[in-house]
């Protein structure tokens, strides 16, 4: 059957593909971002401490 050899052809092609060049490992880079409605909040919460501390009431926002 045609098909087939073709098949078997295109398999034995595959099969004598040299190996791909190993790819570089990837250097894992953590990231910085911070969320800026989590920057708000940590401010804000600061801020509050804060003013706890020195027996103030906290201010409105």
């Amino acid at each position: 059957d045609q098909r087939q050899e073709l098949r078997w052809g295109i398999r034995e092609q595959m099969l004598c593909k040299p190996e791909l060049p190993s790819r570089p490992q990837h250097l894992y880079i953590p990231n910085a971002y911070a969320v800026p409605t989590e920057k708000k909040r940590a401010a804000l919460r600061w801020e509050v401490r804060w003013d706890l501390a020195k027996g103030l009431l906290p201010r409105k926002h």
